[in-house]
C-alpha cells in the first residue's frame, strides 16, 4: 500500500476535521464508519481489509514504534490529524498469548504518542466492565480482558493528551436489524442454549444484563466527537434500564422454539451449590469440547454478568449532545439473537449445526 498522503490540516471556524480512526474492521468501527459525518476519516488497519465510502486507508500496526510508518508518513499523518478515535483492541477475554498486553496496553501508548505528536484530541474506546473484579477461580482467566483495558486507560489518563474515555458495555448487533460484522460472547451463550449443552445456569436470575446495539454505540461515540468534547468520561450501557438475566434467556429460549429447536427453558440454581455439588459432577461427564464451550460461557457469565451491580449510564447527559435513545432492551436483543439465528442456518428446514 503506498504511503499515506492528505491535505495539511485547516483550522477555522468551517474547517473539516480528520480524524484517524483505529479498529475500523472491528464491531464498533464498523458502525462507526457508517455513522461519522461532515468528517475525513483515515483508518489504521492491520491485517482486516477496511473497504468505506469516502475513507482513506493506511496500513500501520499500533504495536510498533510510529504504527511501523516511515518517519515522513508518520509526520505527515500527524500533521493531518486533529482527532483520534480509539477503537483498536484484542477483545477475546480468554487471550492469554500476551496480545492482550501488547494491543491493548502498548499499543494504546502508540497511540498516546501520536496524539500528542498531531497535537489532537483522543477518543478512547474502553469498557464498562473496566473495574471488574472476580473471587475465587472461576472467572479468572477471563479478567485479563478488563484488566488490559484498565491499564490501558491508566496510560490514556497518565499521558497528557486532551482525551475522553468512552465505555461500552456488552456490544450486540443493530438494534432494528440484528446485523453485526463479528459475533460476540452474548452469541456464544446463544449457541449454547440453542445446542441444548446449558440445562442450568449458577447465576441469580435477577442478575442485569447489560448490552447495548453497536448503532447505539457508534451514534454516542460520533456525537461526543462532532459537539467537540475534550475531556469526560461517558458510560455507554443500560444501566438500571438493562435486563434481568433470566428475562434475557428467556427471548433465546422462545426464539429457539420458534425457529424449530426443541430446547428447555435452562435451571438457575445457586452458584454457591452449583460449584461445590453440581459442577464437578455435570462437567466432568460433558465431552471435552462441549466442556470447553460450558467453561467458557461460565468465564464470560461470571466476569462479566455477575454480581447484581448495576452499570453506571451516561445515556441521558449523551442525550443532550444528540445522541438517541436507548432502544427497547427484549426487541434489540431479539433482533440481535435472530440475525445469529439465521447466520447459523436456523429456521431452514434442518438446522445448521452450531459452530
Amino acid at each position: 500500500m503506498s504511503e499515506f498522503i492528505a491535505e495539511p490540516r485547516r483550522f477555522g471556524r468551517h474547517a473539516q476535521r480528520t480524524v484517524l480512526v483505529t479498529g475500523a474492521s472491528g464491531v464498533v468501527g464498523q458502525a462507526l464508519l457508517k455513522r461519522l459525518r461532515d468528517v475525513n476519516v483515515v483508518c489504521l488497519v492491520h491485517r482486516s481489509p477496511v473497504v468505506a465510502p469516502n475513507v482513506t486507508v493506511l496500513r500501520g500496526d499500533i504495536t510498533q514504534e510510529r504504527f511501523g510508518l516511515s518517519d515522513a508518513a508518520y509526520a505527515q499523518l500527524a500533521h493531518s490529524v486533529d482527532a483520534v478515535i480509539h477503537c483498536a483492541a484484542v477483545t477475546d477475554f480468554n487471550r492469554t498469548d500476551g496480545t492482550l498486553e501488547t494491543t491493548n496496553i502498548a499499543g494504546t501508548q502508540r497511540i498516546v504518542e501520536f496524539t500528542a505528536a498531531a497535537n489532537a484530541v483522543l477518543y478512547h474506546v474502553s469498557t464498562a466492565f473496566v473495574h471488574t473484579t472476580v473471587d475465587g477461580e472461576r472467572g479468572r482467566t477471563a479478567i485479563g480482558y478488563a484488566s488490559s483495558k484498565s491499564a490501558g486507560e491508566a496510560v490514556v489518563r497518565s499521558g497528557n493528551v486532551p482525551h475522553v474515555i468512552l465505555r461500552p458495555s456488552v456490544v450486540i448487533g443493530e438494534s432494528d436489524s440484528g446485523e453485526i460484522t463479528a459475533f460476540q460472547g452474548l452469541h456464544q451463550v446463544a449457541a449454547g442454549i440453542f445446542a441444548g449443552i446449558v440445562p442450568m445456569i449458577p447465576f441469580d436470575p435477577a442478575w442485569p444484563i447489560d448490552f447495548v446495539p453497536c448503532d447505539l454505540v457508534a451514534d454516542a461515540i460520533a456525537c461526543v466527537v462532532e459537539n467537540g468534547i475534550t475531556e469526560g468520561e461517558f458510560w455507554i450501557s443500560a444501566g438500571d434500564r438493562a435486563l434481568r438475566l433470566d428475562d434475557g434467556v428467556a427471548i433465546c429460549v422462545e426464539l429457539a422454539r420458534e425457529l424449530g429447536v426443541t430446547v428447555d427453558m435452562p435451571r438457575f440454581v445457586p452458584p454457591e451449590l452449583f460449584d461445590r455439588l453440581i459442577g464437578p459432577v455435570f462437567l466432568d461427564a460433558l465431552p471435552t469440547r462441549i466442556r470447553r464451550s460450558v467453561v467458557g460461557m461460565l468465564e464470560f457469565f461470571t466476569t462479566y454478568l455477575q454480581s447484581g451491580h448495576t452499570k453506571p449510564s451516561s445515556l441521558d447527559e449523551l442525550a443532550a449532545l444528540g445522541v438517541g435513545s436507548l432502544p427497547d432492551q427484549r426487541d434489540s436483543l431479539r433482533a440481535s439473537l435472530r440475525y445469529w439465528a439465521q447466520a447459523k442456518g436456523y429456521g431452514e428446514t434442518e438446522p445448521a449445526k452450531v459452530a
